[in-house]
Order: C-alpha cells, then structure tokens, then sequence
C-alpha cells in the first residue's frame, strides 16, 4: 500500500469517527505533525477525500472537513440502499456456509439493536455489516468502482440520530426487515435479500 493510501485511510477514519468535527479546519503543517510525514503524500491524500467528499478545499483560503447537509440525507441514503443492495444481491448466491451463518448472526444483532432503540450499536455495525456483502462478491468492477465513494454518503447519512429519532413503531419495522434479511441470506434468496437490505435503509428515513 502506498504512503498516500495508508495517510487517507487514517484522514478518513478520523472523520468518521468524529475526531475531526465537520466544518473543523484542516492545517498541512499539524496534520503532517501528527501524521509523521511530509506534506506531499498529504495532499495527495486530501485531494482523494475531497474527491469522494468527505472534505472541501479552497485554494488559498481553506482545507476543512465536510459539512453535512439535511437536504442530502435522502439522495445519500436512497444510493446507499440501491449499492448495498446490490452488493447483497451478488454475494448471497455465493457465501460459504461459515460465512451465510456469519451474517445471519451479525445480522441478527442489529435486528436487536434497532428493537431496543440502540443507536450507538445500530452505528458502529450498520455499515460494517453492508461492506462484508461488498468483500464477499466476486464482481470486481462493482467492489472498485461502484463502491468507491462509499465513505462519502456514510458520512452524509448521520445513522445514530436517524435511529434516536425513530419511533417504536420505525423501530420495529427496521427490525422485522432485519429479520426478513436473516431468513433470506439463510435461503439463498438473493433477490429478497436485496429487498430486505434496501428496507433497512429506506424505513430509517421517513421521507424515502
């Protein structure tokens, strides 16, 4: 892996975990500090995560973390569920038996996390568990190309607060939808595996 992939990985997760705030202003010379190298695979690196939007520049004025926008939560979501979707779509037909009960199993606990309203644990597993049918397709030109501004719509789509702002009745119906996915990834239905992972996107935004 090259130096420029290992700095944007790094720049990436601590978007995504909230160590750099959105809006928060981004300095070469203490992100160099910090990273422990020089500023040129840094700005390759910022330059990829602008690309993909998780960061905004301007020449001469400002690197800074994305904003996130409640006008872009929809589109964001609705193209997640058509990607991970697919990626469901694609990889049922050829998971392992370890790995078809892996899932069901991950799949599983979120089923329960949505039922118990816990946002936090909804968070941290959601898109983990999306980009393990992504890993399992055998369709490169989807894992690499199609998938490759995913970080981007994660960081649009603010999942913990979408799930706090569920009532019981979107809650359950998340879950059920989980539920559906596990009975379908057990069958090898490819297809209601995809509906079903595209209703546990859809059914955490009321307006989709």
């Amino acid at each position: 892996m090259l130096l420029r992939d290992i700095v944007r990985d790094q720049l990436r997760d601590a978007i995504l975990d909230g160590t750099f705030a959105p809006g928060e202003l981004l300095r070469d010379a203490e992100l160099a500090e910090w990273l422990e190298i020089s500023r040129t695979p840094l700005r390759e690196a910022i330059n990829d995560l602008a690309r993909i939007g998780l960061i905004e520049t301007s020449p001469n004025r400002y690197t800074r973390v994305a904003t996130r926008k409640t006008s872009r939560i929809v589109p964001a979501m609705r193209t997640l569920a058509v990607l991970h979707g697919g990626a469901v779509l694609m990889a049922v037909p050829h998971l392992s038996a370890e790995t078809s009960e892996e899932l069901q199993r991950s799949c599983t606990h979120l089923a329960a996390a949505f039922r118990a309203g816990d946002a936090a644990r909804v968070r941290d597993t959601f898109m983990p568990f999306f980009s393990a049918f992504a890993d399992h397709t055998s369709n490169d030109v989807y894992r690499h190309l199609a998938l490759d501004d995913l970080d981007g719509l994660y960081f649009q789509v603010p999942i913990e607060e979408l799930v706090r702002a569920l009532d019981a009745s979107s809650a359950r119906s998340l879950a059920r939808a989980a539920d559906e996915l596990v009975d379908a990834i057990a069958r090898a239905d490819a297809s209601a595996a995809r509906d079903a992972a595209e209703a546990m996107h859809t059914r955490m935004v009321p307006a989709l």
